[in-house]
């Protein structure tokens, strides 16, 4: 009997946001498949075995709270509420949502690049992507957005740190920012100096905090209340219960957190046997004028911000040591960190410490062989720089130069 309740698990391949993609993800929830979306860019995992769920459902890689990321399963159901919650907290400010016009910047990978999706479907609005090339040219951007102001609708869109700071880098990156009745920012805590830099420009942000394992976000500021000061990430929305534990970690509850989907296709509850899901996050909980709200104060595990993504060192780890012994490079041992960037938050720096008596035309090519090696990887966890340590003295390959 076991045997039939399994299901295949049908996967979908995206680059960012694209429009197929987001035709191939409809048509298989409508046909109730279970459906795993992964970034082209990620290692070939093979194929995944038939698992006990029922569709439709969405599998993602989540960014994990717990020093390695997890792929965590949604059902609609899940999918369907965290849209219907965030619509009730907009409506409640004063949005008609069938007047909304939502704008996706984020990959389909991504839960916050897929919730647009629902968000349309469920508050019945209409939806377009933004492609990475036109976010990144401000001016066609600002041309491509304007057209659609004479429709007269609510323009809200969520976006990464990252792509924030370029944005507001550029005249017509601003004029675009400004254009937004709403914009949900996640991913990372922004810096103090962008955020007085978007009360300036009187920029309607609404930073949130949320997962993949919550299908997306479980609070959110109001934009009034960002741009009168405020310095959290929001209310606690109302299908959603949060408390902070002893060790000073976020907690949450709520009847849309996933379910993590473990090797061997085998399945278990984010959450414990009371409801309750711990985060790694640290964070605490303020009343203002009768209102709960969460500041997030940062990570407990070694994982950090790149980009809006999270980075695991030991992942990166495991992956470099695999490729070490598979080519023979001559390395004692490296070590895998981060280095402050104003763009990105964090980069990832490593250093490498070559066995002894190693000569130059060898570090020259171990060092080519890993660059190429890291080319495939996901932008948030390409290095930075390649340090070099030998007998103790380390020397930094800041702009060292591989060959093609």
């Amino acid at each position: 009997m076991e045997s039939i309740m399994k299901n295949k698990i049908h996967i979908i391949e995206v680059e960012n946001n694209e429009n197929q993609s987001t035709k191939q993800i409809l048509q298989n929830i409508k046909e109730n498949k279970l459906t795993y979306i992964k970034n082209k860019s990620y290692a070939n995992e093979g194929i995944l075995k038939p698992i006990n769920e029922i569709g439709p459902a969405i599998i993602l890689n989540s960014s994990g709270t717990s020093g390695k990321p997890r792929k965590c399963i949604h059902h609609l159901d899940n999918l369907n509420l965290s849209a219907k919650t965030s619509g009730e907290w907009l409506a409640k400010q004063g949005f008609e949502l069938k007047n909304c016009l939502i704008f996706n910047t984020l990959p389909l990978n991504h839960i916050s690049g897929l919730m647009p999706i629902f968000r349309s479907q469920v508050w019945e609005c209409d939806y377009t992507n933004i492609s990475p090339n036109l976010i990144k040219n401000t001016k066609e951007l600002l041309r491509f957005t304007i057209k659609f102001k004479n429709c007269k609708k609510h323009f809200i869109t969520s976006l990464v740190p990252t792509q924030l700071k370029r944005l507001l880098a550029e005249k017509d990156g601003i004029k675009w920012l400004k254009s937004f009745d709403l914009i949900w920012i996640g991913g990372a805590s922004i810096s103090k100096d962008i955020a007085e830099k978007c009360r300036k420009g009187e920029i309607n942000l609404a930073p949130c905090y949320g997962s993949t394992e919550t299908a997306a976000m479980v609070t959110s500021l109001k934009p009034q209340e960002f741009l009168m000061g405020y310095e959290n990430v929001g209310e606690i929305l109302t299908d959603t219960n949060i408390r902070i534990n002893k060790r000073g970690l976020i907690e949450i509850k709520s009847t849309r957190i996933g379910i993590e989907l473990k090797e061997s296709s085998k399945t278990k509850n984010f959450k414990n046997k009371n409801g309750w899901w711990q985060t790694g996050d640290l964070g605490e909980i303020n009343e203002i004028d009768n209102s709960l709200y969460l500041k997030f104060l940062g990570r407990i595990d070694n994982a950090f911000n790149s980009g809006g993504e999270i980075v695991f060192p030991e992942v990166i780890e495991s992956r470099l040591n695999d490729f070490i012994m598979k080519e023979n490079i001559p390395i004692n041992k490296f070590n895998i960190s981060k280095i402050p960037d104003k763009l990105w938050g964090n980069k990832i720096k490593v250093i490498i410490e070559f066995r002894e008596l190693t000569n130059h035309k060898n570090i020259e090519n171990s060092l080519n062989l890993l660059k190429n090696f890291s080319q495939s990887w996901p932008k948030h966890e390409k290095p930075e720089k390649w340090i070099i340590k030998n007998k103790n003295k380390i020397t930094e390959k800041i702009n060292y130069k591989f060959k093609k």
